[in-house]
């Protein structure tokens, strides 16, 4: 009897003993997991059961913020509705914000805004790039994807930059500009916000490519992004200077008036002026055909919308993306509208 006593301890005492030990193993499984490899244990390796961070979300549950430059700017109404377009088309939800004037610090807040409501993606035209760096560096840091689309800021956190090359198309109209007056003489360049990265470039790229020659570049006149203002400011240089060979607008903000508000730059080309635009949305193509303009040189926004929506939704999807170089710059493209081509232009700008 005494030893099956005994026996029965011992048993009991084994049995405590390796509840004890399990129960130690439990604590650490960590630990346990870095100290031998699966080729020492004889076990197969395998994925954590739980990845949350890698795990596609539902296309229902993804929102993308694309935010302007401002929403008063008409040239932007390309963008929003191909941006749209591909929202719908891809089953995400699109939320078009931003400033109601193109301002820096306006812009910093809508984005400080995306933050605090954990948007998964922002595509964002720049006003100012120094301006936004910190606050896209900020988005970045709470795992939001960010690019950009028409002005860029290179130095941020930012995916990718959709959009044109404005250094070159400044280039190019300064090459148009001297085989339209190849006598030279004085051009006016209207901008729309002085500081504004892409609109610099196209300047940028202007002035360096007519360095040396007889064209003479008068003082940068702005028209703060907005179009009453750049036409007042175009027609009261324009009468002002009576000497003015020619102008280059930087951005096509006169053009989206009523030709009736325009009798200045009227007179200026039946006098023999020459104008240059960038831009080629569908208000502009009346100017081509009422001689208001010699060469329009346009951007494709509604690329801009649509390529960047996708490719962000994309990299939200964790899908492998073809960013190019080191820059990650996706070029967008550029036409050439003039009297030869300007109805056939217009008539593809229509459905937009």
């Amino acid at each position: 009897m005494k030893k099956l006593v005994v026996a029965l301890l011992t048993a009991s005492m084994l049995l405590g003993l390796t509840a004890c030990t399990m129960e130690g193993k439990k604590e650490e499984p960590a630990q346990a997991a870095t100290d031998e490899t699966p080729e020492e244990t004889g076990e197969s390796e395998e994925p954590a059961a739980e990845e949350p961070a890698t795990e596609a979300k539902s296309d229902g549950d993804i929102t993308i913020a694309v935010v302007p430059k401002s929403l008063d700017n008409a040239i932007f109404l390309d963008t929003q509705t191909a941006a749209e377009a591909k929202a719908e088309e891809l089953g995400i939800n699109l939320q078009w914000v931003g400033p109601t004037t193109s301002d820096a610090g306006q812009q910093v807040t809508v984005v400080e805004g995306l933050i605090e409501k954990q948007v998964d993606g922002i595509l964002i035209s720049c006003n100012d790039a120094d301006a936004l760096k910190d606050v896209i560096d900020r988005a970045v840091d709470a795992g939001i994807v960010v690019a950009c689309f028409d002005s860029d800021s290179p130095e941020s956190a930012r995916s990718f930059y959709c959009g044109t090359d404005n250094y070159a198309i400044g280039k190019l109209a300064a090459e148009k500009m001297q085989e339209t007056i190849p006598d030279g003489g004085k051009v006016a360049i209207l901008t729309g916000v002085l500081g504004a990265p892409n609109l610099e470039e196209r300047i940028r790229g202007f002035k360096e490519t007519v360095e040396g020659s007889n064209i003479e570049v008068m003082p940068i006149q702005t028209g703060n992004d907005d179009v009453q203002t750049s036409v007042d400011v175009v027609g009261q240089y324009t009468a002002a200077n009576s000497d003015l060979a020619a102008w280059f607008f930087v951005g096509g903000w006169p053009y989206f008036a009523d030709p009736d508000a325009l009798p200045e730059v009227q007179k200026f080309m039946e006098n023999g002026g020459h104008i240059i635009s960038i831009d080629t949305c569908e208000p502009m193509m009346q100017y081509v055909g009422m001689d208001m303009v010699d060469l329009l040189i346009g951007q494709n926004y509604p690329e801009m919308g649509a390529l960047g929506v996708e490719t962000l939704y994309k990299l939200i999807q964790g899908e492998d993306v073809d960013l190019g170089d080191e820059t990650h710059y996706i070029d967008t493209g550029y036409e050439l509208v003039d009297k030869s081509n300007y109805e056939e232009v217009w008539e593809t700008k229509a459905p937009w």
